[in-house]
């Protein structure tokens, strides 16, 4: 028990200690002042060791001295050599001096005793009196000899060698006594000062340290890494400060994170250029309307709006006229419903959630031509620009019955989609119809695909037929189409799924199959009969605008091995006219490949005669719409008219397609078109069957 309690004393003895000792600031100061007291008391030491090798060598002057002074002072006979060297020879042995020499007033030596040579013999030519009083040591301080002028009667001088070897050993013990002594000092001024420094400056700077350096990791929680002190100095209030300074960043951080907090939950539920709510706060406020007590039936109606020709103006717009305009938009439709939750979907599609009790179909119709009428037409952009919008609008509601807003919305889709579809109308309300619709639309597109995956949709080629001046007419080449039987719905109108794979995007992985068709017939029939008609196929408008067209078009003639001029290709005039400057770059280059283009379907689309003069063509298409009136609309004759006018003007072939009897025939060979095709010569025919009724016939021939 005791052991333990003395071990849990020691522990915090032993952590201040390894602290102390790893402080790298504690370490640097001590240094410093170990530096100082050290340098201090090296500047000490040496002087006072030269002051005690001085004292040392003074005393033996001096011991010898005043043992030799009796001797002279005292002794008899001093004139006699034998005598004076019998009563100093006993000195030598006894006094730790090696060697005597005594001169005479003429610096005549009277005698010399001891080990050696007699020291300072200057003989009788040396001025004595330059050696009286002086002291002489060796160089390596082995010995030492003294001159004096002795008091006895005769004017003696005396020099006496001294061994003074033990002065260095006396030195060096002096100054390792000294040394140690100031060892020690420095070391526990040394100490002291390092533990009053970590106690009193070091630690809570540590502290302060430790601290900082846990706040700087965890900003968030800065405020439980203040330092806990009594002080009342200078480190004192640098420690308060330091507190406050944690626990202002403490709330500066849940300040920040809160207003960020606010800004993600106000992004993730509004749109960031209209600031209008988007698609998730909808669907949120349509179940929290749902979850609402109601009195009676709730009905909540939801108008999803669409601007029909966004995606065009965003291609042709710079960002900040686009941005400008759906601001006007969300504008006018906050306008047109002021007290109607308002939404942004992104993009071209709004919603409105009309929310009142006993609001009937036509209370929601008239809100939709309230909002057609505001934001339907002219809109001013900057930059002077201005452009007309025609708004869309899908009517769905819950009519009496808890629907969640991902439902409502997925209703008002539907109706968008058939309002889109839909010419007569501008909003068009949700029905089990138009879902039964959408639900058959979806299982035709997933059998389209699978089709397309599986090549169960088949070529066929229907001729066309060049008019000649004598009233008949010969083959010029035939137009590659696509014929689709389903396993259980029997032919599907190529109108029908053509348009549906428009709108799902497989009219291109169609069209690659078509293009491959082609190219496959032009070569097996210049192999099997030495020519070939020139094959059109229809692009679309996908295919068209891929920057990639012109090379995949040369790589897919290379790869077949046929001429360019036997492949034509037919671009329908509303794509030729989204981007006129990118169309004309388009149409020159495939010519430039010695591909032939024509425009198909014209006179029902854009129309546009400034643009069609830039357009490097081969040939214009009369769409079939105008062909089928002709003998019983004079409109229509009229239209027809104009086309070939305007083929002869340009210096263009223009071909009608959708002949189907002679009448139609008649006027058109009349006004010299050149090129017909139509049920009235043949339908589309599997390639075996048109190679065997077009083109061995002439190859015969």
């Amino acid at each position: 028990m005791g052991e333990g309690m003395a071990s849990l004393r020691i522990y915090p003895v032993m952590h201040s200690l390894l602290n102390l000792f790893s402080c790298r600031l504690c370490w640097r100061i001590t240094l410093v002042v170990f530096g100082l007291i050290l340098a201090v008391e090296s500047a000490i030491l040496v002087p006072s060791a030269t002051r005690f090798k001085e004292t040392e060598l003074e005393r033996l002057a001096h011991a010898a001295q005043i043992t030799v002074e009796p001797v002279l002072m005292l002794g008899r006979g001093l004139t006699t050599r034998g005598i004076l060297t019998r009563d100093l020879a006993p000195l030598v042995a006894q006094y730790g001096i090696d060697a005597i020499a005594i001169f005479g007033p003429g610096g005549d030596l009277m005698t010399s005793v001891g080990v050696g040579p007699p020291p300072a013999f200057p003989g009788p030519s040396h001025d004595l009196s330059r050696m009286v009083g002086k002291t002489a040591s060796a160089a390596d301080g082995s010995r030492l000899e003294v001159a004096w002028k002795s008091d006895a009667p005769g004017s003696l001088i005396a020099v006496v060698r001294i061994d003074s070897s033990n002065i260095s050993h006396d030195l060096a013990a002096y100054l390792l006594r000294i040394g140690g002594l100031v060892a020690l000092i420095v070391l526990v001024v040394t100490a002291g000062t390092m533990f009053v420094l970590h106690r009193w400056v070091l630690h809570p700077l540590l502290q302060l340290r430790d601290s900082a350096l846990a706040a700087g990791v965890m900003p968030d929680q800065a405020g439980e890494f203040t330092v806990t002190t009594t002080r009342r100095d200078e480190l004192g209030e640098l420690i308060a400060a330091h507190n406050a300074m944690l626990e202002r960043v403490a709330a500066s951080k849940r300040r920040d994170h809160e207003i960020a907090e606010e800004r993600m939950r106000f992004l993730t539920r509004h749109d960031p250029l209209t600031r209008l709510p988007n698609r998730a706060a909808l669907i949120e406020h349509v179940d929290s309307l749902a979850r609402l007590p109601a009195d009676g039936v709730r009905n909540v109606s939801l108008l999803l709006v669409e601007v029909t020709q966004f995606s065009v103006l965003n291609a042709s717009l710079d960002t900040q006229c686009c941005d400008d305009l759906l601001g006007q938009v969300s504008a006018r439709l906050r306008r047109a419903a002021p007290r109607e939750f308002v939404a942004h979907f992104g993009g071209e599609r709004f919603a409105l959630i009309h929310d009142m009790m006993l609001c009937d179909a036509a209370g929601i119709s008239r809100l939709a031509e309230t909002v057609l009428r505001e934001a339907d037409g002219a809109y001013d952009l900057s930059g002077g620009q201005s452009v007309s919008l025609a708004l869309r609008i899908g009517i769905a509601r819950s009519e009496g019955t808890a629907l969640d807003g991902r439902t409502l919305l997925n209703h008002a889709e539907l109706a968008l989609a058939g309002a889109t579809e839909c010419d007569s109308t501008h909003y068009l309300f949700y029905s089990a119809q138009l879902a039964e619709a959408s639900r058959e639309r979806q299982s035709l597109a997933r059998d389209l695909k699978h089709a397309i995956e599986a090549g169960d949709l088949l070529p066929v080629f229907q001729p066309k037929m060049a008019l000649t001046p004598d009233g008949g007419a010969v083959i010029a080449g035939a137009e590659v189409l696509l014929r689709w039987k389903h396993a259980t719905r029997g032919m599907v109108p190529p109108d029908v799924f053509i348009a549906l794979a428009e709108s799902t995007g497989l009219i291109v992985p169609i069209g690659e199959q078509v293009l491959r068709a082609a190219v496959r017939a032009v070569r097996g029939m210049l192999e099997r009969y030495g020519w070939a008609p020139p094959l059109a196929v229809n692009l679309s408008a996908q295919q068209f605008a891929d920057p990639e067209l012109v090379s995949h078009i040369a790589q897919v003639l290379a790869q077949a091995q046929i001429p360019a001029h036997l492949l034509e290709l037919e671009i329908t005039e509303t794509a030729a006219m989204k981007d006129a400057a990118r169309t004309a770059a388009t149409l020159e280059a495939l010519r430039a490949i010695g591909v032939r283009v024509s425009i198909d379907d014209f006179g029902t689309g854009y129309s546009s005669l400034s643009y069609l003069r830039r357009f490097a063509v081969d040939a214009i298409k009369i769409d079939k719409s105008f062909v089928d009136d002709i003998g019983t609309d004079a409109n229509a004759e009229a239209v027809c008219d104009a086309i070939l006018r305007l083929g002869k003007s340009l210096r263009t072939k223009i071909v009608a397609e959708g002949v189907e009897n002679s009448v139609q025939l008649d006027f058109l060979r009349a006004r010299r078109c050149d090129e017909v095709q139509g049920y009235f010569f043949s339908k589309p025919l599997p390639l075996d069957v048109f190679e065997q009724d077009w083109v061995v016939v002439k190859a015969v021939a």
